[in-house]
């Protein structure tokens, strides 16, 4: 059996191991909750041991995605996703006024309805 000289090798080849058994048996799973309030909606994610800046919240067109990867510290090129969740927002949500913030190890999203959607608007009846 040959023996790797190559310290930076086997490290990597560790690294690479390590990453992939820790989401494959390490890591708990991510739970998200949808909270429909009077004027808004917020959407709660934990993942357990995942840092906050591993978080990423995209919006495209109407269209939420949040989601995270592991990144390694010794290679940067190296990284795992942990979770993704992709929210379709109704158009009661004002796309403009969404924030997120990450406390006690819960990352919350709000989702602000818009100002108009509470109130009642008649429509006319044209005639043909």
């Amino acid at each position: 059996m040959k023996r790797f000289n190559n310290k930076d090798f086997l490290h990597t080849i560790a690294l690479h191991l390590d990453l992939f058994n820790t989401i494959g048996g390490g890591v708990s799973k991510t739970y998200a909750r949808v909270k429909k309030e009077q004027e808004s909606a917020v959407i709660e994610v934990w993942a357990a041991g995942v840092n906050p800046e591993l978080f990423k919240v995209v919006l495209r067109r109407n269209t939420l995605t949040v989601n995270s990867v592991l990144t390694s510290d010794h290679s940067p090129n190296v990284t795992v996703p942990i979770f993704s969740r992709t929210f379709i927002l109704p158009p009661i949500v004002d796309l403009n006024q969404i924030e997120a913030l990450y406390q006690d190890g819960k990352l919350r999203i709000k989702l602000p309805y818009h100002e108009a959607a509470d109130r009642p608007r008649e429509i006319e009846i044209k005639q043909l």
